[in-house]
């Protein structure tokens, strides 16, 4: 999931200014974001009209917010809101990420493609689109980012509100429990019951080897791909290249790989947060793999003899930051973190990872803190994680 987070960030520091300039000249205010529609859009109909309204009314009501909106399934809000502290629209951690509703619609338009009827409810679907987008959106190809997928349904007083697409979506999926997870599957899949069990018996091997005391038997909804998982979270279509999500609040991951094994994420929801991002992703490849599935040193194998070949200058910070990064991959990344932990725990042992883990956010910290651990001076450090990377590719 992180390497959307990545991708986003370095738009988001590349686009700073051009941010101030479109927020400054007359882009749409908070309060002030304008929808387009198409001619399948007829509001001529009094149920299409209002949802129409709705739409809008959400879209100016600070949607990047976790607060009780008042536009939205009271029962949803409770649950996200109130029980989770979180957004209610699940398709908010994703949207916005890092930019305000305010600089995010700035940028992208809203069009309202359909509100069409399902049962007693509407399901409107609305393309984000940035007609002149700023030079790192045409640069990164970041257009169009998404299209929404929402439910509307009305409340006891017969007002329509908006409604995630999670409960219309997973309402007939399958079950299978096992000690640790309690897989959910779509009713077109077909759950192998015996890698359900395996899958299971990693998530305790974890759980013994670290000591997680804390941990406790969590929810893997397993879907077939990329397009399926966003549906969940409220997209019909969706830019970011995610094969996995873990939201810990709800004790629950995803997987697009349509197998019960992606053990990278499970590791993300077993392990205390990590407040170093690099090190979370290290954590979980170290164990996981950095698809869930492939060891990590293979991978690392890989992304080593690419670098020897055609990037033997890369420094180590370039890997750490994702300065250096795959277009459509994270890889780089992940197997730097999971050799940061390779050699952590072959000098001091898996019980120094907490130690390890107090590197707040930030490259300096994080050389400091393994230098220690390593009984070595930074630049010293620095430089066996440079070589020990090299090795690999041999």
């Amino acid at each position: 999931m992180k390497w959307f987070s990545l991708q986003l960030s370095r738009h988001l520091r590349l686009a700073a200014a051009v941010l101030a300039i479109v927020v400054s000249g007359g882009g749409p205010a908070q309060g002030q974001v304008k929808m387009r529609l198409t001619a399948r859009v007829d509001t001529t109909q009094p149920d299409v009209q209002a949802v129409y309204a709705l739409l809008g009314h959400y879209f100016n009501a600070r949607p990047d917010s976790a607060y009780a909106n008042p536009f939205w399934n009271a029962a949803e809000v409770a649950y996200h809101v109130g029980e989770h502290h979180e957004k209610v629209d699940l398709g908010a951690l994703f949207m916005f990420n890092g930019l305000s509703a305010k600089q995010f619609f700035a940028i992208y338009q809203p069009t309202v493609l359909s509100i069409e009827p399902a049962g007693a409810k509407y399901v409107a679907r609305v393309l984000l689109y940035a007609d002149g987008p700023p030079a790192w959106v045409a640069a990164d190809h970041w257009n169009p980012p998404f299209q929404l997928r929402y439910y509307a349904v009305r409340n006891a007083a017969g007002q329509w509100q908006l409604e995630n697409t999670w409960p219309n979506e997973v309402g007939t999926w399958n079950e299978l429990v096992t000690p640790w997870i309690r897989f959910h599957y779509p009713p077109t899949a077909k759950p192998d019951a015996a890698k359900a069990r395996r899958a299971s018996a990693f998530c305790d091997s974890v759980v013994t080897l670290l000591h997680l005391a804390a941990a406790r038997p969590f929810d893997y909804y397993v879907v077939n791909s990329e397009e399926q998982l966003g549906r969940l979270f409220n997209y019909d279509y969706w830019l970011p290249f995610l094969n996995g999500v873990t939201q810990k609040a709800y004790n629950r991951t995803f997987s697009a790989r349509g197998r019960e094994q992606h053990l990278h994420e499970f590791v993300h929801v077993l392990y205390p947060e990590v407040k170093n991002y690099f090190l979370a992703e290290g954590l979980a490849t170290y164990l996981g793999g950095v698809d869930g599935y492939t060891p990590y040193r293979q991978t690392l194998r890989a992304v080593a003899a690419d670098l020897a070949r055609h990037r033997p200058a890369v420094p180590f910070k370039d890997l750490y930051d994702g300065t250096f990064r795959y277009p459509t991959n994270g890889n780089p990344r992940y197997v730097a973190g999971a050799l940061v932990y390779e050699l952590v725990a072959q000098k001091a042992g898996v019980a120094s990872f907490q130690k390890l883990e107090q590197s707040e956010n930030t490259y300096a910290s994080f050389l400091t803190h393994f230098a220690a651990l390593m009984q070595m001076r930074a630049p010293q450090a620095e430089a066996l994680l440079q070589k020990r990377l090299a090795a690999y590719a041999k």
